[in-house]
């Protein structure tokens, strides 16, 4: 094999690789800024859009949903986050209980209240973060 034969063919196999490591490194570029155990790339807070402090009879479903907005360091909605919702006190229900934000960075559910009167308790929650929402079975 000619000299520049076997050059050509390591330049062909050097761009060939280059073209290789680029499409892997552009593949692991969000990796590198997400945090280890969310995966999102920067901290996140949750809070109340509307829902707190509601009265119904027990057992009966909350006039107002239960609404809570996303947000990063910069106050900018995140979309497609997965809310987990719990009830903490009462036994009531909630629908659905994981809900999605949207482009906006809300989500919401639907609380239907325990059959006990009184100070029943839901959180929302995305990680670390958590907020909660008071109803009272009157």
């Amino acid at each position: 094999m000619s000299d520049a034969r076997a050059a050509r063919g390591a330049l062909v196999r050097a761009t060939a690789l280059i073209g290789l490591l680029s499409v892997a490194l552009a593949g692991c570029e969000d990796l590198l800024l997400q945090e280890p155990d969310t995966g999102i790339a920067a901290p996140l807070a949750l809070e109340v859009v509307s829902g707190d402090d509601q009265t119904a009879e027990p057992g009966a479903t909350l006039p107002a949903p239960l609404r809570v907005k996303l947000v990063d360091l910069r106050a900018l909605p995140t979309e497609r986050l997965r809310i987990e919702w719990v009830v903490l006190v009462g036994s009531g229900k909630l629908s659905p209980a994981n809900t999605f934000t949207n482009g906006e960075g809300i989500a919401e559910t639907t609380w239907t209240l325990g059959s006990e009167a009184g100070r029943q308790v839901v959180e929302a929650r995305f990680g670390d973060e958590s907020v909660a929402f008071e109803a009272t079975g009157k």
